[in-house]
């Protein structure tokens, strides 16, 4: 069973993630630029796969540091190949970067249920979702489990709110900063604000329909199968999976309001989901289930990728 390999966290297991990442980056990268082939290009591509990367480990780091799932690696196997399944988001530097930013605010906000250094805390998840805003203003967001968090706090609620005011305003300076070395226009940056756009056209392709439909599917059933024990019966986890059912639904309404759609807005959904589904995989009774929904991520992406190499060859 596929799941009895990752059943135990292994360093093997992130050396082969590790290796697929790298390998489909790689394809990813010459399937969009191939009549665009500049060192500039492979530069921002390099350095969109490093953010990614950083974005894994800051994954990994939030699962361990507060005990989301048990000791194994269902949670990457998850993350990976829902990547696999979303190729698309390793090219957009804009989505990856923002998305890094959110999950070290997520760090932050997680840490809160520790009742230490509380203001510590709200300055620097402000400050994140401040910086993730740049580059996705639908990220906003995600100020709304922060503000649900210090509801959920022991008073002091008016510091607690300054707390988190003072790390945006820590944004704002350093884009002026920068602005001023650079003599550019600060305002140009300050005029970003969220826009809707109902317009799915982009998603118009068979596999990207596919695609969704599958994320959406799990989503509904990995919530409705943990949800009662992580939030409801276990006390002890419940601060935890609120902010992450918190940052589920911001998942599924960025890529639904977002103007300028694009599949890697999905992004924001696949790393709190592939969290639920290991705790799904975890718990379930039924224990053919989890194999039938990693074959068939694996056997959409594999297919997808299949018709990618021979759109390539074609060219």
């Amino acid at each position: 069973m596929i799941t009895s390999f990752f059943k135990t966290s292994k360093p093997l297991h992130y050396v082969i993630f590790l290796a697929v990442l790298l390998g489909l980056f790689i394809f990813s990268g010459i399937h969009t630029y191939a009549f665009d082939v500049t060192p500039v290009n492979y530069l921002k591509e390099l350095g969109t796969f490093c953010a990614f990367l950083m974005s894994l480990f800051v994954f990994v780091f939030v699962i361990t540091k507060n005990n989301l799932t048990q000791k194994n690696s269902f949670a990457a196997l998850y993350l990976c190949l829902f990547i696999f399944l979303l190729p698309q988001a390793l090219s957009n530097y804009f989505i990856v970067l923002s998305n890094l930013f959110v999950l070290l605010s997520l760090r932050r906000i997680f840490s809160l249920k520790t009742n230490t250094n509380i203001k510590k805390k709200l300055f620097d998840s402000g400050l994140w979702i401040a910086l993730a805003c740049f580059f996705q203003p639908w990220a906003v967001l995600y100020f709304a489990p922060l503000a649900f968090a210090i509801f959920l706090l022991p008073s002091d609620y008016i510091k607690h709110i300054c707390a988190v005011i003072f790390g945006i305003i820590s944004v704002g300076l350093l884009v002026v900063l920068y602005c001023l070395v650079l003599n550019k226009d600060p305002m140009v940056w300050f005029s970003i604000s969220p826009q809707i756009s109902l317009d799915f056209s982009i998603y118009n392709d068979l596999f990207i329909v596919l695609a969704i439909a599958l994320l959406v599917s799990l989503t509904v059933w990995g919530m409705s199968s943990v949800f009662s024990e992580m939030v409801i019966k276990v006390s002890k986890s419940r601060f935890t999976f609120l902010m992450l059912f918190f940052a589920i639904a911001i998942g599924i309404t960025i890529p639904i309001l977002s103007p300028n759609k694009t599949i890697a807005d999905f992004l924001f959904l696949v790393f709190p989901l592939a969290i639920v589904m290991a705790n799904y995989t975890e718990r379930t009774i039924v224990q053919w289930m989890p194999n039938v929904f990693i074959v068939l991520i694996f056997f959409l992406a594999l297919t997808k990728l299949a018709f990618n190499i021979e759109q390539l060859f074609e060219i």
